[in-house]
């Protein structure tokens, strides 16, 4: 496994990982085809996240990106972490949350924060397994009408 940084060139690859993950927050069917496609564009012309995957032979298994910028002194947000399913349980979550620690550790932040929902229960766990603690929860931040409408802000001092 290498991690590697990407860019907008590698949208099509992020879009095939984005749909292939069966993310376990996506009641409304929003984490594919063209909603994600604009999301990401979107993403990437905004210029706010820095984007890296993991590959693992010559496939792309998994990304995270990292804003860094957040609310309080040195904070940064692991904004978007997602690995296909065929890759899942055997460790790219964690390399790329790890690596994420380690490269805002070394730009010099002290927090790293992450949203998600609280329904969840799998990836609340995932975090906490990594040592991120829950700092606080905001009903309806996501704004669906149903599902997964409150957020979980969880944070670790690197």
């Amino acid at each position: 496994m290498k991690i590697i940084k990407l860019n907008k060139k590698h949208m099509e690859k992020l879009l095939e990982i984005d749909s292939d993950c069966g993310h376990e927050g996506d009641k409304q069917g929003c984490v594919n085809g063209k909603y994600m496609k604009k999301e990401l564009a979107e993403r990437f012309k905004q210029k706010h996240e820095i984007f890296f995957g993991c590959k693992i032979g010559e496939e792309l298994g998994g990304y995270v990106t990292l804003k860094p910028f957040f609310p309080g002194h040195k904070h940064c947000e692991l904004y978007w972490l997602t690995v296909k399913r065929k890759f899942q349980n055997q460790g790219v979550g964690t390399k790329l949350v790890r690596f994420i620690e380690e490269y805002a550790k070394k730009k010099g932040f002290r927090k790293v924060c992450v949203y998600t929902g609280k329904t969840m229960k799998k990836t609340i766990h995932f975090y906490k397994k990594m040592g991120y603690e829950k700092i606080n929860e905001f009903p309806g931040y996501y704004g669906y009408e149903m599902g997964n409408t409150t957020a979980i802000l969880l944070a670790k001092n690197i």
